[in-house]
């Protein structure tokens, strides 16, 4: 089983935490409200990913792994517990900690009547990135999909889509 999310570190991202991890939580717990009694969605969790390390999230259905995929996202808010993203505390740094990481939904949510091209030209202006700082074609061949950079991504295969899912973050 494989988590439904994938956690990608940024290009942006330029220096090395001196821990040497790029993900490090701590006696993470998330705790809801079911009904009046409480449900622990995380208990305990501690994880450390050393930086360059290919790195699954394995559990059965309902074992936690999109909530604490969530909480490191700033989508959920843990119960207790320190979690950093590249040497960056979630709590005390949320804005440079959501920037430090991207999320692969597992679902497909891509424009079928965009392209490729103007799916990346269209996120970055949504993130504030003047053309002139925009890195379309790298971010294309980065994935593997210049030559279909002009294709409308309802003619890609599902894995080109997932590519390009990777390419937003």
């Amino acid at each position: 089983m494989t988590s439904q999310n994938t956690v990608i570190p940024t290009a942006a991202f330029t220096h090395s935490p001196e821990s040497g991890l790029a993900i490090e939580a701590r006696d993470v717990n998330k705790i809801y409200d079911a009904g009046g009694r409480a449900h622990h969605a995380l208990k305990s969790i501690d994880i450390e990913v050393p930086i360059g390390c290919i790195f699954g999230l394995l559990g059965p259905n309902g074992a936690g792994k999109s909530t604490f995929i969530n909480i490191m996202a700033g989508t959920v808010v843990k119960s207790s517990g320190s979690i950093s993203i590249w040497g960056t505390d979630i709590d005390a740094n949320p804005r440079q900690s959501r920037a430090n990481i991207g999320i692969v939904p597992q679902e497909l949510n891509i424009d079928a009547f965009f392209t490729p091209r103007e799916t990346l030209d269209m996120m970055a202006g949504l993130f504030g990135v003047p053309k002139a700082e925009r890195h379309t074609d790298e971010i294309l061949e980065m994935v593997g999909l210049t030559e279909q950079a002009d294709f409308y991504s309802r003619r890609l295969s599902g894995g080109m889509r997932r590519r390009l899912l990777v390419g937003k973050v």
